[in-house]
């Protein structure tokens, strides 16, 4: 297995997962230059990463499609509820919400250039809020009930990303113990330590 990751970036989640999974993995960090080159492009259509390589040379991009394939080397349910669990839908959602809306947003909000006016940062900075929001008034400690699973870790990894993390914290008790909880992890600890080199 391979992975091509970026410091900062989306490989960070498929990383923490690794870790946590104990899977052996060669992580590559292409340049940009390697990135614009054809034969990235043939496993990466727009030379985005992350991308994963499975054993037997198939490339699967996007940071969400490798987390849930990546799930199936979790026999013991650790990362996220079993298929068959009544929580699986939610942490489905979960997952699937941040990666599509709060991701979104921190991009909108780190390179407005690409979406349009002056006004893009602001509205990405409400949207982010928004989410945040929604996830503080949840019922659980955790986004899937009371078990931590890798929509927490998904959450970390886009909330290290928030330029204004201690003001977004603040007052968002439930946020910041997500935070601090899935910061505390080795595992996650170990590639956090990676981002610095």
């Amino acid at each position: 297995m391979k992975l091509y990751a970026m410091h900062g970036a989306g490989s960070i989640i498929v990383e923490i997962m690794l870790e946590e999974l104990g899977l052996n993995c060669d992580v590559i960090y292409p340049n940009d230059e390697d990135r614009k080159s054809p034969s990235f492009r043939e496993i990466s259509p727009y030379g985005r990463i992350p991308v994963f390589i499975t054993n037997d040379g198939k490339p699967v991009f996007e940071s969400l499609a490798i987390v849930l394939m990546l799930l199936k080397h979790d026999s013991k349910h650790a990362l996220a509820p079993a298929p068959d669990d009544p929580s699986y839908s939610q942490f489905l959602s979960w997952i699937t919400y941040l990666a599509t809306t709060l991701y979104s947003a921190l991009l909108r909000f780190h390179y407005p250039d690409r979406y349009g006016d002056d006004k893009v940062t602001s509205l990405a900075l409400a949207e982010m809020r928004a989410v945040y929001d929604h996830i503080e008034v949840l019922q659980s400690d955790y986004l899937v009930g009371g078990q931590a699973t890798m929509a927490d870790d998904y959450l970390y990894m886009l909330l290290t990303w928030d330029e204004h993390l201690e003001e977004s914290l603040t007052n968002r008790p439930k946020l910041r113990a997500i935070y601090d909880s899935v910061g505390s992890r080795p595992a996650v600890q170990k590639v956090m330590a990676r981002q610095e080199d």
